[in-house]
């Protein structure tokens, strides 16, 4: 059941909200113009906040601007902008992110005992121990480990100023490389609970190379003075190591299998579209060819949900895995 508290609590301080509030404080500094105030709805929101949220303002809808002389447009609040108090709801939520161990990755112990003094008389909207998780993998990452979260926390910072790390890992068939690595992107996997990062390389010949680490196999990072001038395009990067032929299913609706299927294949690139004679539904997944094991995996684990019809290549071993393990009932 929705409360009036629950629908406050995903609607106070709102996308629009926040815009306003920037294009407010920038014109308290300074008039501001309309291409700006435009430009500003455009950044910080959607694709269509500046046709919903400039005309109101402008036009006066909104009562927070005044037009100066020039054109220009200058605030109208005499204070500055009032602070945003958590709402209960709110707090509760944040006093149960702190029960969950991931939290450690992102925060130092002092930050983490800072929030639990300011939550000490707040319960926690929900614990751990409500949920009940079905078809996980059992071999989560070590999110408490000291030496993870250390990993962590330097690959965040990498992150942040764009710098290469050297990195010593172990590679699934036992190997330990060590190589210049850019962090660029974090991905976590709800499944396996694992955290993989996205990291780009560069060969001697100047060729850049996106490659995905397991953050449990690192063994060491150290900081370089290398930086990266520019954000990297990673989605650019990545697009270039997909396969040729694209993965096609085929989805029924029983046990909800679309909705199970969309969540489950969230991180690929894809297309679905309803076959109208069937009713069924053919998904079109592009996926990294170094990920095709992982994918099989994930495809064979819907049983007759599912069903592949191409390329021959998947097809072939799905065929052979099934067979396989049929075998091993006999």
């Amino acid at each position: 059941m929705k409360t009036p508290e629950c629908s406050l609590f995903s609607e106070l301080y709102t996308c629009y909200y926040q815009v306003v509030a920037r294009i407010l404080k920038e014109a308290a500094d300074h008039p501001v113009t309309r291409r700006r105030i435009e430009d500003m709805a455009r950044e910080y929101g959607y694709d269509e906040s500046a046709l919903s949220i400039a005309p109101k303002l402008l036009s006066g809808d909104w009562p927070f601007l005044k037009q100066e002389p020039d054109g220009t447009y200058g605030s109208v609040l005499k204070h500055p902008l009032f602070p945003q108090p958590l709402t209960l709801l709110q707090k509760a939520w944040l006093k149960a992110l702190l029960g969950d161990p991931r939290i450690g990755l992102f925060f130092t112990d002092s930050q983490i005992m800072e929030l639990n003094r300011f939550l000490s008389d707040v319960t926690p909207l929900y614990r751990t121990e409500d949920f009940c998780l079905f078809d996980q993998y059992g071999d989560h990452d070590p999110f408490s480990s000291v030496m993870y979260r250390e990993h962590m926390h330097r690959i965040l910072a990498a992150m942040e100023e764009r710098r290469f790390l050297i990195v010593s890992y172990l590679s699934g068939k036992g190997n330990i490389l060590t190589h210049s690595w850019l962090p660029c992107r974090l991905e976590y996997g709800q499944r396996d609970g694992k955290f993989r990062l996205y990291a780009m390389s560069v060969r001697r010949s100047g060729k850049k190379r996106i490659d995905v680490l397991n953050l449990a196999r690192i063994l060491s990072l150290k900081e370089t003075e290398s930086f990266c001038p520019s954000p990297v395009d990673v989605d650019r990067c990545l697009d270039q190591a997909m396969c040729r032929q694209p993965l096609i299913l085929e989805i029924t609706t029983e046990r909800n299998g679309l909705e199970r299927a969309m969540l489950h294949f969230s991180c690929y690139q894809k297309q679905v579209e309803r076959v109208s004679e069937t009713g069924t539904y053919r998904c079109t997944i592009y996926y990294d060819v170094r990920w095709e094991t992982e994918l099989l995996i994930q495809v064979l684990s819907f049983g007759p949900v599912v069903k592949v019809l191409g390329p021959e290549s998947f097809v072939r071993q799905v065929r052979e895995r099934v067979k396989r393990q049929a075998e091993l009932f006999l």
